[in-house]
């Protein structure tokens, strides 16, 4: 079983991407059916946060800050940090076939406590 979820979590992740700038966030590119996403610091690879969606680029647009980003969060430290930081940032997104499966991906990286904000 704990090679099952290892592989989940590194498998069928897309390359790292720069995050765009929050004119550009719309734009992001992620799938737009269920996934995950991850963020971490490009400069010195620190891992910031995670997520899921069942819309994973409609999620992904609500970490930049009205009025670049889209949707509403209850978590303005998170939206901040990204507006702040989003030139040292990189992202990459995993495609689920449903949410189910990104819940558990999710878990896993939650359970590693290795993210600035691991929530």
């Amino acid at each position: 079983m704990e090679n099952n979820v290892s592989d989940k979590l590194n498998s069928k992740w897309s390359e790292w991407q720069p995050m765009p700038e929050p004119k550009n966030c719309r734009k992001i590119n992620a799938p737009a059916k269920s996934g995950l996403y991850q963020i971490r610091n490009k400069e010195s690879n620190e891992l910031i946060l995670f997520g899921i969606g069942k819309q994973c680029q409609k999620r992904m647009k609500s970490l930049y800050p009205k009025p670049f980003g889209t949707g509403t969060r209850n978590n303005e430290c998170k939206r901040k940090y990204v507006l702040d930081n989003w030139e040292k940032l990189e992202y990459r997104t995993r495609e689920t076939d449903t949410r189910g499966e990104a819940k558990t991906i999710e878990d896993c990286l939650k359970a590693k406590k290795n993210h600035l904000f691991n929530t």
